[in-house]
């Protein structure tokens, strides 16, 4: 940038007088620069940094609670299927024919019979602790088929029959529903009862697995039937 400065003549009332004059000129070529930006590191408060250090502790707190529920919640699966294993084992333990799930023997059934016969089987849908729950839960823990729906005790033969499952008076096999008519080996007048047929002696009788109100503890596996031809059984 260039200065330059003059006084050109004026005249005024007869008098010479002098004004200054001034002229500024800028050249394009020259580089002013420009606005300087400064660059000022930004800073938190205490408060700020103790918000998030809690929330940092919180969210540590809440990843280790996780991990300690899902370590839980697996040794419980592990137990539970320890404890159930077991107890599949105690009820089995002195089976034979039938147990471990082996397919029914049907060269022993009656001529005429069908074994693709209806099953009516839905999953169990008797009251929990109850003779019939258990009788299907037995069952199926032999492999053999079992209805739903066959009602009380009393009225498992009639119902099975129906469906055309093997229905008579002579324990044959492992895994047999023995039926009982109400009044019947203490069983309930109105219910009647069923029970499982777990082993079939040399002389005829039977050892029996059932399940009831009226059993100390809900449940019985030792009682030895000698009078059989009272009761039905229904086979497969």
């Amino acid at each position: 940038m260039t200065s330059a400065r003059s006084f050109p003549g004026v005249i005024e009332g007869g008098e010479r007088l002098f004004a200054e004059a001034s002229s500024v000129s800028v050249e394009d070529d020259i580089d002013w620069g420009g606005v300087e930006s400064l660059d000022v590191p930004q800073t938190k408060s205490q408060a700020e940094k103790d918000a998030e250090a809690a929330q940092k502790r919180a969210e540590e707190e809440a990843k280790r609670q996780a991990e300690q529920q899902a370590a839980a919640a697996a040794t419980a699966s592990r137990s539970s299927s320890t404890a159930a294993a077991s107890r599949s084992e105690v009820r089995t333990s002195s089976d034979s024919g039938l147990a471990g799930g082996a397919s029914p023997d049907y060269s022993i059934a009656p001529a005429g019979f069908n074994p693709n016969h209806e099953i009516g089987d839905v999953g169990n849908r008797y009251a929990g602790g109850n003779c019939t729950w258990w009788a299907y839960e037995r069952r199926h823990q032999l492999g053999l088929p079992v209805g739903s729906f066959f009602g009380n005790g009393a009225q498992w033969a009639a119902s099975a029959s129906a469906m055309g499952y093997w229905v008579d008076s002579t324990p044959r096999m492992v895994g047999d529903i023995m039926v009982f008519q109400g009044g019947q080996a203490g069983s309930s007048w109105g219910y009647g009862h069923v029970a499982i047929v777990e082993e079939i002696y040399a002389d005829g009788s039977v050892r029996v697995s059932e399940m009831g109100s009226g059993f100390a503890g809900g449940f019985c596996s030792s009682r030895v039937f000698s009078d059989t031809g009272n009761y039905q059984y229904i086979h497969f």
